[in-house]
């Protein structure tokens, strides 16, 4: 059994003339429906949740930011609707269905089909299209349901930098990240930055240049931490390193994400992985590249 999270609630955030908009999503579920999912409700986190990783302040702007006046985070990148927080509130509490059925035993995999997307949200504020970290929210609720040690993987063609912010002095939670070099947040994800104090080698950038191909792709893979005892695999799955995509220069054939996919399935072990949605734009790319993630994930 397959877990899969969707809810209508994904399609209030954003404009459509945005290249992060709701068809992304529907697009996805559109094809999830040829699959047998176990269909989890999508549920809100609760402010004092977000805290554990946001800055209160900035969580709490969030909240009143658009009443205030305010129509983006930064800059135009990262727009700000009536709805904006209560979206990504529950883009990142929906991960805690997941969760709760991994620890039950009901679940190993699943996929959330979930926006606004969060691997650039920093601890001190969103960037990128992204305003709560969704990824680092599942990590932190898993570990307090008993999921020691997570694994973080991110295969979006642009660096997590605020994934990697979050847990930087963080040993228990290791970051993944292969990503093209140049790209956005531009200043973040070099091999240099390998964590701080107790994260000191927890965390494990592997960049790429223009035009990276299959092969190249997959052969940075081979540094996944073995010797990381990890309880639970959690991939930022971004679907902008695909070669139909206009975002960046990378050309990964569905053959390779294909082989991307299966490899990170065998190296989680058996232990529980989901996937979350990050990056991904040109709808039919995506359309195809979420039914070769759900095919994957299917199988035994």
């Amino acid at each position: 059994m397959v877990g899969y999270v969707y809810d209508d609630i994904f399609t209030l955030h954003g404009v459509d003339s945005h290249i992060e908009n709701r068809h992304r999503v529907l697009t996805i579920n559109e094809v999830a429906k040829n699959f047998p999912f176990l269909r989890l409700n999508a549920l809100k986190a609760e402010k004092e949740e977000l805290y554990k990783i946001h800055q209160r302040e900035y969580v709490d702007w969030v909240e009143r930011a658009y009443d205030e006046g305010y129509r983006f985070i930064l800059n135009e990148d990262t727009v700000l609707t009536k709805d904006s927080f209560k979206v990504a509130s529950y883009a990142a509490g929906s991960t805690k269905p997941v969760v709760d059925a991994f620890a039950k035993g009901i679940l190993k995999r699943a996929f959330l089909n979930i926006r606004p997307p969060g691997h650039h949200a920093e601890f001190k504020t969103g960037q990128g299209f992204c305003i709560f970290n969704n990824v680092a929210f599942m990590a932190r609720y898993a570990q307090s349901r008993g999921f020691e040690k997570i694994l973080i993987i991110d295969f979006d063609v642009h660096h997590g930098n605020g994934t990697q912010d979050i847990f930087y002095r963080d040993n228990t939670v290791f970051y993944f990240s292969t990503h093209e070099r140049n790209n956005y947040p531009y200043f973040t994800g070099s091999e240099d930055e390998i964590g701080e104090g107790p994260g000191e080698g927890y965390n494990l950038n592997r960049p790429y240049g223009d035009y990276c191909d299959d092969e190249t792709l997959l052969r940075l893979y081979d540094d996944l931490p073995d010797w990381f005892d990890f309880d639970m695999v959690l991939v930022s799955a971004g679907y902008d390193l695909m070669r139909e995509e206009f975002i960046s220069t990378a050309q990964i054939t569905f053959e390779g994400l294909r082989s991307l996919i299966k490899k990170i399935i065998g190296f989680s072990k058996g232990k529980p992985v989901a996937f979350l949605l990050e990056g991904g734009y040109e709808l039919s790319s995506l359309a195809k590249s979420a039914e070769v993630t759900f095919e994957e994930l299917f199988k035994e």
